[in-house]
């Protein structure tokens, strides 16, 4: 009797054998042969450990876990050494708030969630290494998370070699040892790669925590959406600028996702320039020199001519002193606009469409290159945090500068002009090249709405009317001369400029030579039509017509010449960002973009106002919080030493048990409150000292998580030179595009700062993780976000209940590409269980007989089965799975699982061998009941540890196939044909079936058309 195939029966059974056997303990690095120890090749499959929340796991978090969980599986039966590990990064808000509001212990809420994590995780039959399992607020754990800050503490970023080196190897200055111990303190405190310091910091009102920039993007706090506020407050700070440069070259060394590579890059946004100095004078006589000039970054040191004026952001630090010194005429108007911009954070100010501004009165600042007075004013699209917290404001080529300028009536100087090479007339080989000052002259009827144009006759040229500015000439001047020696009209009234100045590059061929044109354009309206004769040689070369000013765009032809149409035609102009040739800028007119920069810069380095410069849009990592839950810093405030490191002995620093941990409104941390705990002695001087009472953020933990699980049970050190040696760097890790700006970065930083110092083997690489992977989510029904209020939240345990592991893991991996978003849906989950149950029917019949003579039998290629189609499939499903479960293709893995199935089940009489295979390339998918089958086909070892099934590459093209005949569209028979068959040959036997012969009925078929390897369609 068939017995139904009934997850509940045995998936709890084959959980709990995996684990007292602990087939998936990863190895040591040597493995017992029958008469050496051998290396074993190694995989180090890695997930993002999960944060144990009070809800629970989701139905989108176990996604990533089942993707590796495959991934390592396949190369656990390859015969690699699998380390696949878990742990719980267990530290941090989420819990802290949860704590608060159900009013328990963070230590108990903790403990409670992970056990339910723990249940839910191994429910789903996971191989995950239990033995290796960490938690980060294990004092065992977090000794090492402390032992590195103080190799931080301790450290300093040497710029010769461009590592980190021990602060021991400093030598102090002469002069700095003259002036005693404290001095000395200072100096290496200034250096040291853990530093604190008075900052202005994201602060979170409702979490009241201070946060890192990338936990505050989008002007919101990560943890709780409350609105982010600035503040000043003394904090930790790690200096991971340092590394800035490496933190990108390196990722040439890596697989990364391109998107993943991008996050990074713009993350850390290095960009290189110049600063620029600006003195800054009073506008008073007795206030004319304040002694003061303000550095500014600039990427485009080449438009200095064209800054026409100043913008401090609302925070910088000489506003205070001229306020403060009454050099400020309008100080009211400014203080209240700095304590207005001090509400917003930075991504409101970014993006306020509307630009405020206070011009300071009372202070200007000098342009560098052309020696003019220029405004000075105070803007908060300044951010203190970038840069300087100053810019040099170019309105002409700046879009947020010249919203700016337009808005308070600011100076607008163009010096970069676009370039455009006629495609009509473009310029030829050979012929000299000819700078020229030029003017387009747009000129509009007296009377009508039209524009006077030029129709050249020899050339196929429209254009309006152009020409050239001679030495000394004034430009309206020249322009009136064209007007009226090219159309004869006498009155034009010049009325503005038109658009930005151009460059054309164009041949002329009434010249015979190649133009390169700097071009200005000029409105003019006529008076009247007075006009008088042109020249026979204006005449022989043009006819003057008049064009409606909308026909115009279409009318007139001509590199550039629509730039001079927008703002004639109702535009209101915009700044030219682009690169393009210097203009208006004196020495370096006409110099391409990149050589008007070097030029530049090397005219300020000269001249003593300024230098290159690289910048970067990444800030050192603040890694001060003012909560409870969180691991100590391990440092000790003595008023004659100064900050002090805990003794190496005395870790790790353990978190107090206390009453009350709830944040304090001072901004404190609570553990400020536990005088107990807090007053030490100084490890140095022995005098009263006090802790440092400010915890590690959450991401301390995560940063070097991955090292630990190398060498877990360690006493003696974070994990052994060998065991680093033989695991890493990570194989593979996987995680979500949300943590490739925040996580990703600050472990990759970490692990350098480690393999500096030579606590990482020099042979691990200077990357922790060869390659990265990042999932997408699971979407609830309709695809919408999974959220509580919604209440579309799916619990994986519900699924399970219902359906099984096995159909809850092969539905996550089939709902659709792994890296695209994908809503649940409850009927593709059904067409998953009737998939597997149609597996359990398929091979379950198999005889013992059979099954016994395949145990302990490794084959070492497919056998045949009963048909040569489905030997063919067999070959094909075996590739195709294997290479996309190397590509993460899952979802397509498990469709050619179903084809095969499918196919399988057409069989009379299954074979063990077919079944075997089979079963093999399921098991990483669907672990629980391709062990079970496995048993019942006379087994004794598990699955799991089984070799992954090779192909035959003879056998991936089938030596027949099925011929498809169709009469009129509609199928009529199929047959099986050879598939080196001929279109005669095929022609022929579809003609000869006698099937074909009734639907003709005698009939000369019209029309036969064969379609290589798949159909013979016939039309009658």
């Amino acid at each position: 009797m068939k017995t139904a195939y009934d997850p509940k029966k045995i998936e709890s059974k084959w959980q709990k054998k995996w684990e007292k056997e602990g087939i998936y303990q990863a190895e040591e690095s040597y493995v017992l042969r029958p008469t050496s120890y051998v290396k074993k090749k190694k995989f180090y499959g890695l997930i993002e450990f999960p944060y144990p929340s009070g809800e629970g796991l989701h139905v989108g978090h176990p996604r990533s876990y089942t993707a590796i969980d495959i991934v390592t599986r396949k190369k656990r039966m390859e015969g690699r050494n699998v380390l696949y590990p878990i742990g719980w990064d267990a530290f941090g808000l989420p819990t802290e708030n949860f704590a608060i509001k159900n009013k328990v212990k963070p230590a108990v809420a903790t403990k409670k969630n992970i056990a339910n994590f723990t249940r839910q995780l191994k429910s789903l039959g996971f191989g995950f290494d239990w033995s290796r399992e960490i938690n980060t607020t294990d004092p065992a754990y977090y000794k090492w998370t402390q032992w590195m800050f103080l190799k931080f503490f301790n450290s300093y970023y040497d710029e010769k070699t461009k590592r980190a080196r021990p602060l021991s190897e400093i030598k102090v200055p002469p002069k700095i040892r003259l002036q005693g111990k404290k001095a000395i303190a200072a100096y290496l405190d200034e250096k040291r790669m853990a530093y604190k310091a008075s900052a202005t910091i994201n602060w979170c009102p409702s979490c009241k925590i201070g946060l890192a920039n990338e936990e505050a993007q989008g002007g919101v706090c990560e943890r709780c959406g409350g609105k982010v506020e600035k503040r000043e407050k003394a904090q930790w700070m790690i200096r991971i600028t340092a590394y800035a440069d490496r933190l990108i070259e390196d990722l040439d060394t890596v697989d990364y996702l391109d998107r993943i590579r991008t996050q990074q890059i713009n993350w850390i946004g290095k960009s290189e320039g110049a600063s620029v100095d600006f003195d800054i004078e009073g506008q008073d006589a007795d206030k004319k020199n304040l002694e003061a000039n303000v550095s500014v970054f600039t990427t485009r040191p080449d438009t200095l001519f064209g800054a026409t004026y100043l913008v401090l952001s609302p925070e910088y630090p000489l506003l205070d002193r001229w306020l403060q010194d009454g050099v400020i005429k309008n100080a009211r108007n400014v203080q209240e606009y700095r304590e207005g911009a001090r509400k917003k954070s930075d991504i409101e100010r970014q993006e306020n469409k509307e630009k405020t501004g206070v011009a300071l009165d009372g202070i200007s600042a000098l342009n560098p290159a052309t020696g003019e007075q220029i405004p000075v004013w105070v803007a908060d699209y300044v951010l203190a945090g970038y840069g300087t917290g100053a810019i040099m404001a170019v309105p002409a080529h700046d879009e947020r500068d010249w919203e700016f300028a337009k808005k308070h009536g600011i100076k607008i100087k163009q010096v970069v002009a676009p370039v455009y090479v006629d495609e009509i007339n473009s310029p030829r080989e050979n012929k000299r090249n000819v700078p020229r000052r030029s003017v387009v002259c747009v000129v509009k009827h007296w009377s009508k709405d039209e524009i006077l144009c030029l129709k050249w006759k020899k050339y196929d040229w429209q254009t309006f009317v152009i020409g050239g500015v001679e030495a000394g000439e004034d430009m309206v001047a020249a322009a009136i001369r064209e007007i009226r020696e090219e159309t004869g009209y006498q009155h034009p009234k010049f009325v503005r400029i038109l658009g930005s100045e151009y460059i054309a590059k164009y041949f002329a061929a009434h010249k015979d030579e190649n133009r390169i044109a700097q071009i200005t354009g000029l409105y003019f309206e006529l008076k009247d039509g007075v006009r008088e004769d042109v020249s026979a040689t204006e005449t022989a070369q043009h006819d003057a017509v008049w064009v409606t000013r909308e026909n115009a765009r279409f009318f007139v032809r001509g590199a550039g010449v629509h730039e001079l149409l927008e703002p004639l035609l109702g535009g209101v102009g915009s700044a030219f960002l682009d690169e393009g040739v210097a203009i208006n800028s004196d020495f370096l007119n006409s110099l391409p973009t990149a050589d008007a920069k070097e030029k530049m810069i090397a005219w300020l380095e000269k001249e003593k106002k300024g230098k290159h410069t690289v910048n970067f849009r990444l800030r050192d990592w603040v890694f001060s919080r003012q909560r409870y839950w969180g691991e100590p810093i391990p440092i000790i405030f003595c008023d004659e030493c100064g900050p002090v490191a805990v003794a190496e002995k005395s870790l790790p620093v353990k978190l107090p048990d206390v009453r009350r941990y709830e944040p304090t409104d001072t901004g404190e941390s609570p553990l400020a409150k536990i005088s107990t705990w807090v007053k030490v002695k100084c490890p140095t001087c022995k005098r009263s000292a006090k802790r440092e009472t400010d915890t590690m953020p959450n991401w301390a933990g995560s940063s070097w998580y991955f090292l630990r699980y190398c060498d877990p049970h360690n006493r003696k050190e974070f994990a052994s030179a060998k065991s680093l040696k033989y695991w890493m760097p990570v194989d593979l890790y996987d995680g979500g595009m949300e943590h490739t700006t925040l996580h990703l970065l600050y472990s990759r930083f970490w692990y350098k700062f480690l393999w500096d110092l030579g606590v990482i083997p020099e042979k691990c690489g200077s990357e922790p993780y060869k390659v990265r992977r990042s999932h997408a989510l699971i979407l609830g029904e309709g695809g919408v976000k999974m959220s509580k209020s919604k209440g579309n939240v799916v619990n994986p345990d519900d699924v399970v209940e219902k359906y099984g592991a096995d159909i809850f893991r092969i539905y996550e991996m089939f709902i659709g590409p792994f890296d695209a978003d994908a809503p649940w849906d409850t009927h593709g989950i059904e067409g998953v269980k009737r998939f597997l149950e149609k597996v359990w029917r398929i091979f379950t019949p198999v005889i013992p007989a059979q099954a016994g003579i395949q145990k302990h039998k490794h084959l070492d290629s497919p056998v045949k089965p009963e048909n040569d189609n489905v030997e063919t499939l067999l070959n094909q499903t075996i590739k195709k799975v294997g290479d996309d479960i190397e590509t993460l293709d899952f979802n397509t893995a498990v469709s050619a699982l179903m084809i095969l199935a499918n196919a399988l089940s057409e069989c009379k009489v299954q074979s063990a061998e077919c079944a075997e295979i089979f079963l093999k390339l399921l098991a990483p998918f669907a672990p629980h009941i391709a062990e079970e089958l496995w048993q019942k086909l006379g087994h004794e070892t598990s699955i799991h540890v089984a070799e992954w099934p090779s192909y035959d590459s003879k056998k991936l093209v089938a030596d027949t196939f099925e011929l498809v005949v169709q009469v009129n569209g509609k199928v009529r028979d199929r047959l099986t044909v050879s598939s080196d068959i001929s279109e005669k040959e095929a022609t022929a036997a579809a003609l000869a079936s006698p099937k074909i012969r009734a639907a003709l009925d005698g009939k000369k078929p019209k029309k036969v058309i064969y379609v290589k390897g798949r159909l013979v369609s016939i039309a009658i």
